[in-house]
């Protein structure tokens, strides 16, 4: 019996590598075959000029509404963890880091270096760090949503017809059932917490202690939730959200109107709304599975296929170097600013500070 259950492990561990195998050679094969595909319409050397002529002033500004973004980002986080144990200093180089491999690993992976980190090098315990973390994403995704309400309502009043107005009321429907999600975030996540508990009771595989343990982990991430609910901040928590999301996408903005300033360009001629529903379509390419190393190929894809869509084109201008141009430029600065966070995080006269966790 357990020469059986031993040989069955062993095939499915292998059937499991052999998958991931694939899963990658798929996901870089296809982000390779993107980019080749996108710079076949471009030289490299549109690329390296979108970035060495950029105007500077313009850059400067990018980057600094961008640093104050991770900030307001550092202060969120506080608040939800909730405790004297950690810093802003400490946050923020958390922060710092979990952007970083946000940026370079595939479907939103990099959210679980916060995690890590919090336990690894300040002790939180696990359900802290997944609770704060799902807290985060479903603010954002309310966010990020009601942004792309109003730019989807903002481009359609200006570009197409009002044939489009039962794409804005279903959109409004979802926005308003995101909203009550948020609010009895808790509640929805004890349902399903409740449904998980009949099937364990129900079937066989209830009686395992692993799957019993990852359950008790989701019962305290859910406690934790509560907790976090009962001390009234989740006001600071949506307000300060909003600002991160604004000025992130103004940050974005900015780098791509950098870019296309030597060329003469205005913010006039350059839409806001429509760059807004580009760049989150390349921000929503970095969740999929299919999102390459770093996102090259994906990420550029996404945003060319939205402007495409909606039909915005500026005489002269070669959107894939400029697509290439601000993704490299915001994967630099956010990844040398994780790679100095690690660097400082792993000093030995680094101090910690040693109270117990609240």
């Amino acid at each position: 019996m357990s020469i059986n259950s031993e040989n069955q492990n062993k095939k499915s561990n292998k059937k499991g590598l052999i998958f991931r195998v694939i899963n990658i050679v798929v996901v870089v094969g296809f982000g390779v075959f993107l980019v080749y595909y996108l710079l076949g319409k471009i030289s490299i050397g549109q690329i390296k000029d979108a970035i060495v002529g950029i105007n500077k002033p313009s850059l400067i500004v990018a980057l600094v509404v961008m640093f104050i973004s991770v900030f307001l980002r550092t202060y969120r986080k506080k608040i939800l963890v909730g405790s004297e144990r950690i810093s802003m200093t400490d946050m923020f180089l958390v922060v710092l880091i979990r952007n970083a491999f946000n940026m370079v690993l595939p479907a939103r992976t990099g959210e679980l270096s916060y995690v890590y980190v919090l336990q690894r090098k300040f002790k939180f315990p696990l359900e802290i760090g997944v609770s704060t973390l799902m807290i985060v994403l479903v603010f954002d995704l309310v966010i990020v949503f009601s942004l792309i309400v109003i730019s989807v309502i903002v481009v359609l009043i200006n570009k197409f017809s009002t044939s489009y107005l039962a794409v804005v009321l279903i959109a409004l429907v979802l926005l308003i059932i995101l909203l009550l999600v948020l609010f009895y975030f808790s509640k929805v996540i004890g349902f399903f917490l409740m449904i998980i508990e009949k099937i364990l009771t129900r079937y066989r595989i209830g009686k395992n202690k692993a799957v019993q343990a990852i359950y008790k982990k989701l019962v305290d991430i859910n406690k934790n939730i509560e907790i976090i609910q009962k001390r009234k901040i989740y006001w600071k928590v949506y307000l300060s959200s909003i600002v991160i999301r604004i000025l992130k996408f103004v940050s974005y903005y900015m780098l791509i109107y950098a870019i296309l300033r030597p060329k003469g360009y205005t913010f006039k001629e350059l839409n806001f709304w429509i760059i807004f529903l580009a760049v989150v379509a390349a921000e929503i390419s970095a969740v999929l599975p299919t999102h390459a190393l770093a996102g090259f190929g994906t990420y550029e894809g996404a945003f060319l296929l939205v402007l495409g869509v909606l039909g915005f084109t500026i005489t002269g201008i070669a959107w894939e170097a400029v697509a290439f141009g601000y993704h490299i430029i915001t994967l630099t600065f956010i990844v040398i600013l994780g790679l100095i966070a690690m660097v400082i995080l792993s000093l030995p006269f680094y101090k910690i500070r040693e109270n117990s966790v609240e």
